[in-house]
């Protein structure tokens, strides 16, 4: 924390104006530093690793079938690892720093935007600070600069003196009134906000400053048990950065999907959560199948399958008469985004499980488009589609141990999502167009995805 608050400070003596030379500390507290341009020296000493961490996440693979249950022999691709992270801009003497004039063209909002988040993720502002100091932020208008200053400020605890900066840009030029209502946002308490998330189109920096906003509250709503207001915040977090016009943050959406699953757990997977249902009260002799025809009896459109009422009601696949189950009427889907490596199982449209994923190599592409989910098999046998075929249990078999296949227009596709004999491939573009799964995710997929659900391939 000790390091977001001096980036705060650094970035704000940074963005104050190009008329302040250096600035002086405040008694009792150490200098800041100015961000200047990476070619000056280093100076003396190593930051202090400090601030949220993104848990580490692994893209994932896929593979593809060849006719009936089929896949693609796997070939995991080392030249497909994650690229190492840049180091961070040093922090240079402030006499020494460049000034560019402040004009009122507009720097590239996506760069920008993008910056803002990493520092974020990161929990170091060095990228950020240098940024809206060298010559792309002298393209900002002086209002924006002091905007993103502001907001910086806001999320690192100075949200007084956010608030007074807020209070002198209203009405100024070169800012606009979605990213000062942000700003206003970010200088309340986190849980005090009256956060409004849209999934209508936003500029690259107000989605970038809503996804930070939805971050913290979203995290401070977990840690306090509202796991409702949690898993929902969690699933538009990860809807946002699905849909944002930079590259996909990998690990962060590991760890927004490892936190979307523990407020899930108690929410949307959990009989005691708050979602649309029905409650089917058992009777004598009555098996899960029972139950699912039952209470598909008179709901038009609804889906589902064995499995989901089993885990939001956490029988085993043991009833009781008299036993009183829940079952979700909102008809489970599934996204899988490409660019990120990612498999989205949804309620409609909340995110519920995430899952890496593997997609198709070079010239064996993952076919875009939506499909329905036909037969489902355990254990299945890999069909080659050029050579004979191979047994579940052998280490040649692609297909782990399940297989969800993938119609469209009630056609049969040689496509589907499977689990793997390579798990290190998961992460990799080594299929043939389908998508390969870590063995325990699609086995958990497996349960829960009924078929006929919608399943929505995007670049």
């Amino acid at each position: 924390m000790l390091l977001l608050l001096a980036g705060a400070a650094m970035i704000y003596l940074g963005f104050s104006g190009s008329d302040v030379e250096e600035s002086t500390p405040v008694s009792g507290e150490p200098p800041t530093e100015i961000w200047q341009d990476a070619s000056l020296q280093d100076l003396p000493g190593e930051p202090e690793e400090v601030g949220m961490q993104a848990m580490p996440g692994e893209a994932a693979t896929s593979v593809d079938p060849a006719q009936t249950p089929s896949n693609p022999a796997l070939e995991p691709d080392s030249s497909d690892s994650p690229e190492s992270p840049e180091e961070p801009l040093p922090a240079q003497d402030p006499s020494t720093a460049p000034r560019f004039e402040l004009v009122g063209a507009s720097a590239d909002p996506v760069q920008l935007a993008s910056i803002l988040l990493d520092a974020w993720i990161m929990g170091d502002p060095t990228a950020l600070g240098a940024y809206v100091n060298g010559q792309a932020g002298g393209a900002l208008t002086p209002a924006r600069r002091e905007m993103v200053a502001a907001f910086w400020q806001a999320m690192v605890g100075k949200r007084e003196s956010a608030a007074r900066t807020l209070t002198d840009l209203e009405g100024q030029q070169g800012v606009t009134s979605s990213e000062l209502s942000l700003l206003a946002q970010a200088a309340e308490e986190p849980g005090d906000r009256s956060l409004v998330v849209t999934r209508a189109r936003r500029g690259a920096l107000e989605r970038a400053m809503e996804m930070i906003l939805l971050e913290e509250d979203s995290s401070k709503a977990l840690e306090e048990g509202r796991l409702p207001y949690a898993a929902v915040g969690f699933s538009n977090l990860i809807h946002a950065e699905l849909e944002a016009p930079w590259d996909a943050h990998v690990e962060a959406l590991a760890g927004w999907s490892g936190n979307l699953r523990r407020a899930q757990e108690s929410h949307r997977l959990s009989k005691s959560g708050d979602w649309p249902g029905i409650e089917v009260v058992v009777r004598g002799g009555e098996t899960l199948t029972h139950i699912r025809k039952r209470a598909l009896e008179g709901q038009d459109g609804m889906l589902v399958c064995t499995g989901l009422i089993e885990r939001v009601n956490q029988v085993k696949r043991y009833i009781h008469p008299s036993d009183r189950l829940r079952v979700p009427t909102t008809r489970p889907n599934v996204l899988v985004d490409l660019s990120a490596r990612l498999v989205v199982y949804r309620h409609g449209e909340e995110a519920v499980l995430c899952f890496p994923c593997g997609i198709g190599r070079e010239g064996k592409d993952t076919p875009l488009g939506v499909f329905q989910v036909g037969d489902k098999v355990e254990e299945p046998i890999w069909y080659q589609p050029d050579g004979p075929p191979i047994p579940f249990g052998s280490p040649e078999n692609a297909l782990g141990e399940r297989w969800i296949e993938w119609r469209q227009d009630g056609v049969k596709t040689s496509y589907g999502f499977h689990g793997t004999n390579d798990p290190n491939g998961v992460g990799s573009r080594v299929s043939r167009g389908c998508i390969r799964l870590r063995n325990e995710d699609v086995k958990e997929l497996f349960e829960l995805l009924p078929m006929g659900a919608e399943v929505v391939i995007q670049p």
